[in-house]
């Protein structure tokens, strides 16, 4: 392998001067991001989403606390295997500062995160004296419609973006710079963030011991041997801390999966999750190609660490036995920065994916690839493109930027034209949720209580000002809707209704669509609605030519209290026209189940 020679000095043989080369460079990172956070405004609404509702309930008990230990017990106690602390400190934050939890504040401090991992990124190219213009790909690789879940999600964000952020700065305050300090206060943000910020400590542990043992650590500091450890103190002494406080009063959560699933669905749940990034493809099976994509990263990696022990066997034995030396040699070149960079940052992600199938393969293959785990199998592939960008000789760095630039254009507008209808589905689940949670009755009078209405303020919604219509009978001619059970409910789709397209900028057209409105003699229901979809292949790549005449929409018996109930479609054109027809069909309900236990 030739071409994977760590030489940090090399740079494009054919770069544009430097300012143009900075200008155009940094035009290419700003477009992925502003389309990014332009698509999240134009979709995001402030409604809470599952555990959204855990924020608020936090703040409620947080103002009952009379003492100083009430309400750190309140920032502290355990959410599922969780300590939420950060999320926590940002809603109180938040309400502090406005009087109201707003949701799509969450969002957006969530998303930012985004946008210090780019930086990141961006530092470990300009460290290795690349250029701006080899981050394009990331940006590309990074913000998209891959994280619709997440990023329209207020405590999703702020969970599952700012952990990888932190873990992430914190292996490079430790690799880049020395920065111990930095790399434990990230460290400690990762664990109070989210359960798997847990890995920071190991893994830290074993880049600190071979940076603090490198001789360039020695010669560049001039370090005695005591003060070149003592970040390596600082940090076990850290570690200990917050893993006690982490896991003091701790108890397993309830609902887990009783059964975990066999070896070979384990592997295929650990591969699926490395390689998630593959279900925004044009291809048939999502979880096969995540389990290909997932199989062959790790080879990548694998084979990427295999040859830099090999090419830097020297070094690393040099800083093995300095570990154990009283006097460390202080000559010979050390382990390079990129190297630790990108053993901690892979192994986390790597361990992060051990993690999820050993707890979540029970549920389902299909979930290990959900939205909401697509960050970690982007940033592993930003981290192997900004390596093979960081090692690559001077002879290949052309085709690598230009393979790296369309690959991940690709990728970014496959995955655009992929997930927008479950963005577009996704703001309709939440205004529908709001709906069925406001409106408890057959009457168009809401049944918030104060204590809701005290920490947060119902979202303005497309079904505000057309309620007397939703209320009232239903209009000619009656739809005819294709039924069938399932084992959450029922699963309903017809191909008569018209296709809405792209929504438009005018009022409520973002809202523009199909819904389900189920009603019994005691309260009605709203569902939000799939539109049918062309294939990419048959709508040429176009987002315009996605949707085709028709819908599919899930009735979750959950949702309902026990009854037989009528259902209706309900339309809602662009400039918010409202129309509800007739279908002639009746459901039925036994009834929502118990809730499983919680300890939030």
């Amino acid at each position: 392998m030739p071409t994977l020679q760590y030489n940090p000095e090399t740079r494009l043989t054919s770069a544009p001067p430097r300012s143009t080369g900075w200008l155009l460079g940094s035009m290419g990172v700003a477009i992925p991001v502003i389309l990014f956070l332009a698509v999240w405004s134009y979709y995001a609404v402030n409604v809470p989403k599952w555990d959204d509702h855990a924020l608020r309930a936090f703040l409620y008990y947080f103002d009952q606390e009379t003492t100083v230990s009430g309400k750190l017990y309140q920032l502290f106690r355990q959410h599922n295997e969780h300590r939420i602390v950060f999320d926590r400190f940002v809603a109180l934050l938040d309400f502090q500062v406005f009087g109201k939890l707003n949701f799509r504040h969450l969002m957006a401090i969530g998303n930012l995160s985004l946008v210090g991992l780019l930086v990141v990124f961006i530092g470990v190219l300009r460290r290795e004296s690349r250029s701006i213009l080899y981050a394009i790909p990331v940006a590309l690789l990074i913000f998209n419609l891959s994280h619709w879940e997440n990023m329209f999600w207020g405590m999703a964000a702020l969970q599952n973006f700012s952990v990888v952020l932190w873990v992430v700065l914190a292996f490079y305050g430790i690799t880049y710079g020395n920065r111990w300090g930095w790399a434990i206060t990230s460290a400690i943000l990762a664990t109070l963030t989210s359960g798997n910020g847990l890995l920071v400590w190991p893994i830290g542990l074993i880049l600190l011991l071979l940076r603090t043992s490198d001789p360039a650590t020695f010669k560049s500091r001039n370090y005695t041997k005591k003060r070149a450890f003592l970040p390596v103190a600082i940090w076990i002494f850290s570690a200990l801390l917050v893993l006690g406080l982490y896991f003091a009063d701790y108890e397993k959560p309830e609902g887990n999966p009783p059964l975990r699933g066999s070896a070979v669905d384990l592997i295929k749940g650990w591969l699926a999750f490395i390689g998630a990034a593959a279900e925004a493809l044009p291809v048939k099976s999502a979880l096969n190609a995540s389990i290909l994509l997932g199989a062959l990263m790790v080879m990548s990696i694998v084979g990427i660490m295999g040859w830099q022990l090999l090419t830097h066997r020297l070094a690393i034995s040099r800083t093995i036995r300095g570990l154990f030396s009283s006097r460390p040699a202080i000559s010979g070149a050390g382990i390079p920065a990129s190297a630790l960079f990108f053993w901690g940052s892979a192994l986390f992600v790597l361990g992060t994916a051990a993690v999820v199938a050993w707890t979540r393969t029970g549920f389902g293959l299909d979930l290990i690839i959900t939205s909401r785990y697509k960050i970690y199998s982007l940033t592993l592939l930003a981290l192997l493109y900004v390596y093979i960008a960081v090692a690559i000789n001077q002879r290949a760095e052309s085709w690598v930027v230009l393979s790296g630039l369309v690959g991940s254009f690709l990728f970014n507008w496959f995955a655009y034209l992929t997930f927008l209808d479950d963005s577009i589905w996704f703001r309709h689940w939440q205004t529908t949720n709001q709906f069925n949670w406001t409106y408890t009755t057959n009457r168009p009078v809401r049944a918030l209580d104060p204590v809701t209405l005290h920490y947060s303020d119902p979202a303005p919604a497309f079904y505000d000002s057309v309620l007397k219509t939703l209320f009232d009978s239903a209009q000619s001619p009656v739809i005819p809707l294709t039924i069938t059970k399932a084992p959450y409910g029922y699963a309903v789709q017809t191909s008569t209704t018209e296709a809405t397209g792209l929504p438009s900028d005018q009022t409520f057209g973002r809202d523009a669509g199909s819904y389900l409105l189920i009603r019994s003699p005691n309260r009605s229901y709203l569902f939000p609605a799939w539109q049918n979809q062309r294939s990419l292949l048959k709508a040429r790549f176009l987002p315009g030519n996605l949707f085709s005449p028709g819908f599919k929409a899930d009735v979750w018996q959950s949702a309902l209290e026990a009854g037989t109930y009528q259902l209706f479609v309900v339309t809602i054109s662009t400039g918010n026209q409202c129309k509800v027809y007739p279908t002639n069909q009746l459901i039925t309900s036994a009834g929502q189940p118990k809730d499983i236990k919680k300890n939030w």
